[in-house]
């Protein structure tokens, strides 16, 4: 997200009552104790007194953090609060806030309770009348910041829902709360499946392309026919024997030879180690790029014998396959083919592909019912069309069915149980705010000018007078006064990235010993890539292990079936800088997310870790040359990941003062200092280093960031800055092993 956390998560929030009182009372106060006539903002119908809702937000930095914790810098305008929800309680000990999820007494619907820009370091109050019940002793107040109109999701993050305390429900019960990332495919995942099972038979037939039955064709060689066997599909040249399908009894010949390699490389899919092939259409255009530059060079070739005057004509039939669903511009010298794209008439590829008849019977029934996204740009394919990172698309190959399948439930690298589906990529989280809070009473008139500014005068009971000695609500109350100040529900994630290394270098040793082991220690070295301030673009950010819902403390909430609560990913598309220096860090970019608390965690004890973290970052080869990383060919100009591990148990917090207590709570409502990647209202911050050997460990899809079982390729320094600072991560640690 661009820089969007700029003002302190602080705040105070007082209430004023309207007029003097002439008496104080105990928390028995009734009617007859306290008559009406000499309280005139006193309703002895409903017990509450009428008040005036003052609140003060402190701008500028803060004794807790720096400027670049707030949103995200102190010169950033104040974007404003809407959405404000307070809550009155009525606990049995006065000076507590609320520990546990409880029923409220009274819920106040305040929408926006303050405008963008509205307040500076010398004019922060806002007032807005108000009541409460007699004996209210504590408060919470919710709010978020205000989105711009028309909203920006991708910049200011999305809130599926944020609802307090249900007002619906019977009684404003706490645990009723739901607060809710928003899923980024939106309720589009029909038609996510549909173009994936669309591309997904544009390439089985493609590659099913055969000289069979009916698609046989007349060959001829120097003018004579030429007669071949039934039964002949591109597949037949990547037999084991590597053998002719045409006379067996011979070695393939140079032009079935390239026949073979390119269906050798493009259904040889690891997918056991886990391997799945890009399938956003930026990848696919590069794949079938490739494909069709080797059979044109097969087209316009001279063949030399009759064996390659078939492999000549199977080409024809996979050009003129390709041709239905891509435009390119194809030499007839044979040279490469360029300017390749998805035809941009999606009604024509769908009655193309319900026309061809190349579909494998072992795949059975072909896919159909395409009308809801005939009119859909496949190009724009999942990125621009569904705000989705590249790599959200990927396809494996069956290789019993001859079928290349678009995975819609994935375990991304073969890393763990489970499955996701494309609905766990999540929008960064909105900046929402958190206020939990005893509070002081006054039985005196009080001014808003008269209240402390700022986070640090607010809370020390110096600044505040005589007449604050009260600690809830009686008759005779004239203002009220939120004790703590309010802070951040959100968490926020601070990112910067470097090169580890003047030289880093690629895989292409251990995947070409992959493909033949006979390969020497010393042959096909891995490719060195002189680095400079442009080789990478960071694309976006991917943050594993969010939880979708947090509940009324903004920590994960624990659900009861059949309701679950699903972890997935936040992809931060929206950045400050995406360029990564030569020679230094990078420009920092700020992404909000949840507190990552995990209650189960042995029992959540400060002495045990918590979760690691897996953070993916997305980036863009513009060294202006292809590589090899963890399992394959990273085009120039394509798109690759690459993954940082962010373990709490390797750094602690500097945790904040007593009088900053966070969830959780402990039964006495103090903190329980959990260590943790992310935490309420503190910044956690990670730099990222691109090492020696990272390239190695790049993934052409999003990884499955919830498991350990990944190659990582980033090293992490990770720090705590009041939250963690993890320092440097280099991506991937050393460099694999050469066989």
């Amino acid at each position: 997200m661009k820089k969007y956390f700029s003002y302190a998560l602080s705040g105070a929030i007082a209430l004023v009552s309207m007029y003097v009182f002439t008496a104080c009372s105990s928390s028995d106060d009734t009617l007859a104790e306290q008559p009406k006539e000499t309280n005139p903002n006193y309703n002895p119908d409903t017990g509450e007194v009428l008040t005036k809702f003052v609140f003060n937000v402190a701008t500028g930095n803060t004794t807790r953090q720096t400027s670049a914790a707030t949103q995200a810098t102190s010169s950033d305008v104040f974007r404003g609060i809407n959405s404000a929800v307070l809550l009155s309680f009525k606990q049995a000990d006065d000076s507590k806030h609320i520990s546990a999820a409880t029923t409220a007494d009274k819920r106040y619907d305040l929408e926006s309770i303050m405008s963008s820009g509205s307040i500076d370091q010398t004019n922060s109050h806002r007032v807005i009348e108000t009541s409460l019940p007699l004996n209210t002793n504590s408060l919470i107040l919710y709010g978020k910041a205000i989105q711009p109109t028309p909203a920006d999701y991708e910049a200011y993050g999305h809130l599926e829902d944020f609802t307090i305390a249900d007002p619906t429900a019977t009684g404003l019960d706490m645990s009723k709360t739901n607060i809710e990332l928003a899923s980024r495919i939106n309720g589009n995942l029909d038609n996510y499946q549909k173009i994936g099972n669309l591309l997904g038979g544009i390439l089985t037939c493609i590659m099913h392309s055969n000289l069979d039955g009916d698609h046989k064709s007349a060959v001829t060689f120097q003018g004579n026919p030429v007669v071949y066997p039934d039964g002949i599909y591109w597949s037949s040249y990547a037999n084991p024997g590597g053998t002719s399908p045409v006379t067996p009894a011979h070695d393939l010949y140079a032009l079935e030879k390239k026949l073979a390699d390119v269906y050798k490389e493009m259904t040889n899919i690891r997918d056991t180690e886990g391997e799945l092939r890009g399938g956003c259409a930026h990848s696919l255009i590069y794949t079938i790029q490739a494909i069709w530059s080797v059979i044109n060079e097969i087209r316009a070739a001279q063949p030399f014998c009759k064996e390659e005057a078939v492999a000549q004509a199977l080409a024809n039939h996979i050009h003129n396959r390709i041709g239905n669903y891509f435009n390119g511009t194809v030499p007839t010298t044979g040279a490469e083919v360029t300017g390749v794209s998805i035809k941009t008439a999606t009604d024509q590829i769908i009655s193309a592909f319900a026309a061809d008849t190349a579909w494998p019977t072992e795949a059975g029934t072909k896919p159909s019912s395409f009308s809801s996204i005939s009119s859909l740009n496949l190009n724009q394919f999942p990125e621009e069309m569904y705000h989705l990172p590249a790599g959200a698309a990927h396809y494996k190959f069956d290789s019993t069915k001859q079928q290349f399948i678009y995975q819609q439930d994935y375990n991304t690298s073969a890393v763990g149980g489970g499955s996701f589906n494309v609905t766990s990529y999540y929008y960064p989280a909105e900046l929402c705010y958190f206020g939990n809070s005893p509070i002081r009473t006054a039985s005196a008139q009080v001014r808003p000018a008269d209240y402390p500014n700022g986070v640090s005068t607010w809370k020390n009971d110096a600044s505040w007078n005589s007449n604050w000695s009260g600690t809830h609500v009686v008759s005779s109350t004239q203002a009220v006064a939120m004790k703590n100040n309010i802070n951040y529900g959100t968490s926020l994630l601070k990112t910067t990235v470097q090169y580890g290394a003047a030289i880093i270098y690629d895989n292409n040793h251990n995947i070409q010993h992959y493909k033949d082991n006979t390969i020497a220690p010393t042959d096909e070295p891995n490719k060195a890539i002189t680095v400079g301030a442009t080789s990478f673009q960071l694309k976006g950010i991917l943050i594993g292990g969010q939880s979708k819902k947090v509940g009324w403390n903004y920590l994960p909430k624990a659900v009861t079936a059949p309701e679950t609560n699903p972890v997935g990913y936040v992809y931060d598309n929206v950045l400050a800088s995406t360029s990564i220096p030569k020679t230094e860090k990078s420009d920092p970019n700020y992404t909000l997310v949840f507190d990552n608390f995990n209650a189960t965690a042995a029992n959540a004890s400060p002495s045990q870790p918590q979760d690691k973290v897996y953070v993916a970052l997305e980036l863009i080869n513009n060294t202006g040359e292809d590589f090899y990383g963890e399992h394959g060919l990273i085009r120039n100009e394509g798109t690759f990941y690459l993954i940082g591990e962010l373990d709490p148990a390797s750094k602690a917090p500097t945790w904040a003062d007593s009088d900053h207590p966070l969830p959780p709570y402990n039964a006495d409502g103090t903190t329980n200092k959990v260590s943790r990647v992310f935490i309420q209202d503190y910044m956690t911050s990670v730099n990222f280093k691109i090492g020696e050997y990272s390239l190695q460990h790049a993934y052409l899809t999003v990884p499955d960031l919830r498991y350990s079982a990944l190659t990582l390729g980033l090293s992490v320094d990770m720090n705590w800055e009041t939250g963690i600072d993890f320092g440097d991560i280099v991506i991937g640690g050393g460099e694999i092993t050469t066989p």
